[in-house]
């Protein structure tokens, strides 16, 4: 198996995009007032600091959760 640069990128591209669908998705959930700053932030957390994406993932799924309780 070869690993290279250009097959972590693609992987790490196609793995930010996924968190981001799913971060807009948990927001649209959660009420967001703003969705296409979520998107901004989403994109910007994911592309500069991927764990910081993902808690940003799993705060607005956490959101959508409780309010779904309430």
């Amino acid at each position: 198996m070869n690993l290279n640069a250009t097959l972590v990128g693609q992987i790490a591209f196609v793995l930010a995009i996924i968190v981001i669908y799913f971060t807009l998705r948990f927001a649209k959930r959660g009420a967001a007032e703003n969705l296409p700053l979520v998107g901004f932030y989403a994109l910007l957390l994911n592309f500069i600091l991927p764990p910081a994406g993902w808690i940003y993932c799993w705060y607005w799924s956490r959101k959508a959760k409780q309010r779904r309780m309430a």
